[in-house]
């Protein structure tokens, strides 16, 4: 059963843009034009399943993995021998033809292919889990990308504010109606919002420059972000049902499980390997002019090498995969409390945090006019606007903090971490009662 909704986090209309971003990536070869849409989060997510190195990683281990599990149980190649001897004598020669069968009498590759099985689930699990953690990298890059393009225009607003007011405290200087101190303190205040939109200016190429490394394209071939806004928050199921469904869906629980069930039939092959493959020996003999047949069967002796290295070593890879499946889902026991806790918390916030940015633009343009209209001192205007930029780069702080908080909430629960696409919850219903 497959328990992922499919991606449908892109509208209509903006099918369009994405598909220029999927075949930019998939070519790399000019610049996005400025006619395509700005990048999202969906769109990026996109981009990085096709393209991204992470996921390019992610599938490159998953093909060496299944190779690495499945060469221990492979089926040895019979052999076959043809010799001629006695030559160079006066002899007359002697002509063998054999072939050479092995024979696994005591089931020992029979286990190993076994182990083989549940190897190869192991590792397909492992890979889907190691595919979201790329999902949960690019998703980051992108918020923080997003974030820093987001306090850049914050910075630029107040550094283009404070010049505006330093421009007319410099003429009502001039004309003597304000104190050199006041200039001087505009000025200065001006001139620190030119230094914060040099360092704003350097986050935001940095935090591009390692999208762009994530999603496979080189930097100056990076489009205009979609400006970040807070994801929609449902209601969240009680945290024992997710907790359930966790333990049901996360790949990492079935990676843990196949990697105990390999370990367990790793054992019973190493202890069925106390006596090797036998052979099977059968052919035709040339002797003195003479055709003849023969047959013989050899067999190892288990007298000095009774398999107990190997037999050790199974036993302990068995204990290991039993530590490692017991701490797996404490872990994700663990994480998925926390996970939900961090969502309801950041859902609760959700309405008054959403406000952030109005509110501190209305408390700017506010205090601005009355500045200009001798109703409030500079010292209370320079607060206002620190208290608007503050409240403008907190609401973009949360925007941030809730996407993770949801993206971190879906991973939990083993969701595929789509735009948006709301929590499914007939979804966790049909897990609890179908399993995964």
């Amino acid at each position: 059963m497959n328990v992922f909704p499919p991606f449908r986090s892109v509208p209509r209309s903006g099918l369009a843009g994405l598909a220029a971003w999927v075949a930019l990536a998939a070519s790399s070869a000019s610049p996005l034009t400025a006619q395509a849409a700005p990048l999202d989060l969906a769109a990026a997510l996109q981009v990085a399943r096709l393209s991204g190195p992470l996921r390019k990683i992610a599938d490159a281990r998953e093909m060496a993995g299944s190779g690495r599990v499945g060469e221990s149980g492979q089926w040895p190649n019979p052999n076959i021998e043809w010799r001629r001897e006695n030559l160079g004598s006066s002899l007359q020669p002697d002509i063998f033809a054999t072939a050479y069968i092995p024979l696994d009498l005591t089931g020992r590759r029979l286990a190993l292919r076994q182990a083989t099985g549940a190897g190869r689930q192991r590792v397909q699990a492992d890979a889907v889990a190691e595919r979201r953690e790329a999902e949960i990298e690019v998703a980051r890059a992108w918020l923080h990308a997003a974030g820093a393009d987001g306090t850049l225009v914050v910075a630029t607003r107040q550094m283009e504010a404070l010049e505006e007011i330093a421009s007319v405290d410099a003429t009502r200087l001039r004309e003597g109606l304000v104190s050199d101190a006041v200039g001087l303190r505009t000025q200065l205040e001006a001139d620190r919002a030119r230094v914060a939109l040099v360092t704003a200016t350097g986050d935001a190429a940095r935090a591009r420059a390692r999208l762009a490394r994530v999603l496979g394209m080189r930097p100056d071939a990076l489009p205009t972000l979609a400006a970040l806004a807070a994801p929609a928050m449902p209601a969240a199921p009680d945290s024992g049902t997710v907790k359930a469904v966790a333990l049901r869906a996360r790949p990492e629980v079935r990676a843990r499980e196949s990697a105990l069930r390999e370990a367990q039939r790793r054992v019973t092959a190493e202890r069925r390997g106390l006596i090797g493959d036998m052979q099977l020996q059968g052919g035709t003999k040339q002797t003195s002019g003479f055709m003849t047949g023969q047959i013989g069967l050899a067999m190892p002796f288990p007298l000095f090498n009774r398999n107990d290295a190997a037999r050790q070593r199974s036993r302990g890879e068995y204990a290991e995969a039993q530590a490692l499946r017991d701490d797996m889902l404490n872990q994700i026991e663990g994480s998925v409390g926390a996970a939900w806790r961090a969502y309801v918390a950041s859902r609760g916030a959700a309405q008054a945090a959403s406000t952030f940015d109005a509110r501190g633009r209305e408390i700017a343009r506010i205090a601005r006019v009355a500045y200009r209209e001798g109703h409030i001192t500079l010292t209370e205007l320079l607060d206002a606007e620190r208290a608007a930029t503050d409240a403008m780069n907190t609401h973009l702080r949360w925007a941030a903090d809730a996407w993770l908080s949801r993206l971190e909430f879906e991973r939990a629960l083993g969701a595929r971490l789509d735009e948006s696409s709301p929590l499914d919850l007939p979804l966790l219903s049909t897990l609890l009662t179908t399993g995964s």
